[in-house]
């Protein structure tokens, strides 16, 4: 009879344990904030790609992706920044589940090296997060991804 007695604090202590496991620590360190300036560190299509003398033009804008992202009013705000030759600016719209779209993205036409050409694929966002001072972009049902830094100001 004793034992019974302490049934239900054994279940609410499994229960407890089963809760705190439950929480996928990656989850806990997923934010939304995309505020900011960010540089592209990767694209990953059907492999991982990364900026290299090859793939880039280090005399211009030493070869890098750079985006800003203002800050949301409410959902929406405008994205700008620069393809290695050609600037860009445009909407994108966000919730709080981490879904994304970006529109009405209009570009300047020079030139432009593969790594800049690969941040075309902006246009087919869908959903994103920032982990770790890394803004992760997903397409194609998450398969696929632009992998962005954040900036020091």
């Amino acid at each position: 009879m004793k034992n019974l007695l302490h049934l239900p604090k054994i279940i609410l202590i499994a229960i407890i344990s089963f809760c705190i496991c439950a929480c996928d620590k990656d989850e806990i360190d997923v934010e939304y904030d995309i505020a900011g300036d960010w540089k592209v560190v990767s694209y990953k299509t059907s492999s991982v790609i990364t900026k290299t003398e090859e793939n880039t033009w280090n005399q211009f804008n030493n070869g890098d992706v750079t985006v800003s992202f203002t800050e949301p009013e409410l959902t929406n705000g405008e994205i700008t920044g620069i393809k290695v030759t050609n600037s860009f600016s445009g909407e994108y719209t966000i919730d709080n589940k981490g879904n994304i779209s970006i529109s009405n993205l209009s570009q300047t036409l020079i030139n432009e090296p593969e790594w800049g050409r690969l941040f075309d694929t902006i246009r087919e966002a869908e959903s994103y997060e920032v982990r770790d001072n890394l803004l992760i972009i997903y397409y194609n049902k998450r398969k696929n991804n632009i992998t962005l830094e954040k900036l020091s100001n």
